[in-house]
């Protein structure tokens, strides 16, 4: 809609415009920056002059003509320029003004024609110089001034009628260039306002869709922010669950562990219970054994006493008898006793 509103105006205005642009020969188009830097940059009443006046020193400028894409190039070195416009055709023009902390353009358009003066200088750079350096500043730079007396002698036929409407008509020709000057300056203001209108609109524009973008990053930041929450959530449960269930496996094993270990103590127990009754049912047997061995012994020692005292009773009582016999059967006398009761087969006793 503000769109629509920027292009009827400028239709508008162009419309406007096109009326008064049969009388006016030149119109510039202000540089805000320029002028809050001390750079004044305007048209003479009758518009065949461009004026510069600045702050600090202009110490060049130039002309660059669009349609041909040529330009002019001059030092100044002044503060103050005023350059004639009848050097300069038809077209558009960006006229630049060189200083020292900067460089400033100006949009400037040739309209109508100008007329050349009966005494305009031909050289652009001394035509310029004249018109802006003051008499004194011109004999330093050797240029020589120039005298305004003319000797036109036309001028001396022209009766003080003609003059008046002369002078009537300059003031009324002046006066329609100063209405379209006016309206030009209030056409290139409107463009102005319209061209900061569509600039604010479209900073704004800007922001909001800087805002929008801001708030969808935000959103986008937010929901990137809540997945990972959400990731982190789930990978923290998951590993709380692997944990519980590493832990529960742990848990099992030491409980089965703990459960092999009772097992094998009470196998233990069992087995040396069990080692403990075969041993005492050994040792058990072995008194069984040793009584039982004994009571053979017994029997035995018995049956040999007995045997013993059968045979002492059947003993024979033989004289020197060296029997081999040496289960006591046969009682035995010793050589000795043989010999002092008995005599050698000679008859001697065997002491001799």
């Amino acid at each position: 809609m503000i769109r629509q509103k920027i292009t009827f105006l400028l239709f508008l205005m162009l419309l406007l415009s096109t009326s008064v642009f049969s009388q006016v020969k030149t119109t510039i188009v202000e540089n805000v920056n320029a002028t809050k830097a001390g750079l004044v940059h305007v048209l003479n009443r009758t518009g065949d002059t461009i004026i510069l006046k600045s702050s600090s020193s202009i110490y060049r400028f130039s002309f660059l003509y669009h349609s041909q894409k040529e330009s002019v190039l001059m030092d100044l070195d002044s503060k103050e320029a005023k350059i004639p416009l009848h050097h300069f055709e038809v077209g558009q023009y960006t006229v630049v003004a060189y200083r020292e902390d900067a460089v400033y353009p100006i949009s400037l358009n040739r309209v109508g024609a100008i007329t050349k003066p009966i005494d305009a200088i031909a050289d652009l750079e001394e035509d310029v110089l004249r018109a802006s350096l003051s008499d004194d500043e011109q004999r330093k730079r050797n240029i020589k001034p120039r005298h305004n007396a003319s000797s036109d002698t036309r001028l001396a036929s022209v009766t003080n009628k003609s003059k008046e409407a002369a002078e009537a008509k300059e003031r009324e020709q002046r006066a329609l260039i100063k209405r379209a000057a006016e309206d030009a300056a209030r056409k290139n203001q409107a463009l102005a306002e319209a061209k900061q209108k569509e600039q604010e609109q479209r900073e704004l524009i800007k922001k909001e869709a800087q805002e929008a973008a801001r708030k969808e990053q935000a959103i986008a930041e937010a929901k990137e922010k809540e997945q990972r929450e959400l990731i982190k959530k789930e990978a923290e449960a998951k590993s709380k669950q692997e944990h519980a269930l590493v832990e529960a496996n742990r848990a099992k094993a030491e409980r089965e562990k703990a459960e092999r270990q009772l097992a094998q103590i009470e196998a233990n127990k069992q087995a040396i219970k069990e080692r403990a009754l075969a041993e005492k049912r050994r040792e058990e047997l072995r008194a069984i054994a040793e009584a039982e061995r004994k009571e053979a012994e017994a029997r035995i020692a018995n049956v040999q006493t007995v045997a013993t005292e059968d045979i002492k009773h059947e003993k024979k009582e033989v004289k020197y008898n060296i029997s081999v016999i040496q289960d006591g059967s046969v009682e035995k006398q010793t050589r000795e006793e043989y010999r002092k009761e008995n005599l050698r087969p000679n008859g001697l006793p065997y002491e001799d």
